[in-house]
């Protein structure tokens, strides 16, 4: 069966990096997309593991050159919906159109779902759709004319791993914490610091990427509603990654210049089963600057409108101040605030691009 994986932008390496440490062969990466095949048992598998992937979906059926409704029509009623879903189960389309002659995304949408009840029901006009169940999501992506059918094994996007309590404004995506630590080459043994910790993510996605834990551990998918995997495939994945975490200690501290920040920090770890695991405390970042640290540290420094300009320009001078003053610390900050290159020696610094939602941004790190 073939699978596609969406990521989130400009991770795709690490995405591809994680397919292949499971010994699975990649067919096609486009678009944040990478597709491979693998036996239809994996399922529980691939959910349970994603770091960093965004939704992981069958692909039920794909054709070059649809460039009529009347193609796309086609294309979907050769699936063999009956297969997936009882007539009355309910489904929601959508789609996306890239560079492709079908760009009218509520009539693919519409065009779909026609197709799909005409083959669920044997012809029958309309069909009564079960409303006290969840809508299972079918996608259409029409990308440079060529047409895939995807089916979303998934159900919400593999960042929600199903521990976060509450949030205090937008927090920063734990698919994208757990690829800036990644990306940081944090050595566990090592301690980790971040410095603007805020109301978790990135200290907690570092302990359950060096303790070996599942990301999908405390949460449920959409296929599990669907009959394509066996319970008991299912729930032997759970134990199996359950056997599969580290039970040794490691040393990370978060700090956070807000109290009722670190109390939050804190109720997310303990749902995370991390609590008391990691070091939280109320700190201003500036008292790092009164002694030498070490090792590595990766953090999300207020922006944007969390600040004025005045108040950002002289914590982002900290910040550098901090970096300079620390030679052999592996440090690494994600921001959206473009005029830190303004206040920087730029040789000292090398920069990648991310982003955090839609929001564009850098994470700057040590020029070594």
């Amino acid at each position: 069966m073939k699978f596609v994986l969406s990521t989130i932008a400009w991770v795709e390496s690490i995405a591809k990096k994680e397919i292949e440490k499971q010994g699975w062969v990649i067919e096609e990466t486009i678009d944040r997309l990478i597709t491979f095949s693998w036996p239809v048992e994996l399922i529980p598998r691939i959910n349970l593991w994603s770091r960093v992937w965004n939704k992981m979906y069958i692909l039920l059926a794909e054709k070059e050159n649809v460039v009529t409704f009347d193609e796309l029509f086609d294309l979907v009623s050769t699936i063999s919906w009956k297969s997936y879903f009882k007539k009355d189960f309910p489904i929601m389309v959508k789609s996306n159109s890239t560079r492709s002659e079908l760009f009218a995304e509520r009539t693919i949408q519409s065009l779909t779902k026609k197709a799909i009840v005409k083959s669920r029901v044997w012809n029958e006009a309309i069909v009564d759709e079960d409303t006290s169940l969840e809508k299972m999501e079918i996608l259409v992506l029409v990308i440079d004319n060529k047409a895939r059918i995807l089916l979303n094994t998934s159900w919400n996007a593999l960042h929600m791993r199903g521990y976060r309590s509450k949030a205090w404004e937008a927090p920063i995506k734990e698919s994208l914490a757990a690829a800036l630590v990644l990306l940081s080459g944090w050595k566990f043994r090592e301690p980790f610091y971040d410095v603007f910790c805020g109301s978790w993510t990135i200290a907690i996605e570092a302990l359950m990427l060096a303790k070996n834990i599942a990301p999908g551990l405390k949460r449920k998918f959409a296929f599990e509603r669907l009959w394509l995997v066996n319970p008991e495939i299912t729930e032997n994945e759970r134990v199996l990654a359950s056997k599969k975490q580290f039970a040794w200690e490691y040393i990370i501290r978060a700090s956070d210049i807000d109290p009722e920040m670190i109390e939050l920090a804190k109720e997310n770890a303990r749902i995370a089963w991390l609590g008391g695991e990691i070091n939280f405390e109320v700190k201003d970042f500036k008292e790092y600057l009164d002694k030498p640290i070490s090792w590595t540290l990766v953090s999300n420094p207020p922006y944007g409108e969390r600040l004025k300009d005045e108040n950002l320009k002289s914590m982002y001078n900290s910040i550098d101040k901090l970096f300079r003053l620390n030679p052999e610390l592996n440090w690494w900050i994600i921001s959206s605030f473009m005029e830190f290159d303004d206040l920087i020696k730029k040789e000292t610094y090398k920069k990648r691009k991310l982003y955090n939602g839609g929001e564009m941004c850098y994470f700057w790190k040590k020029n070594i």
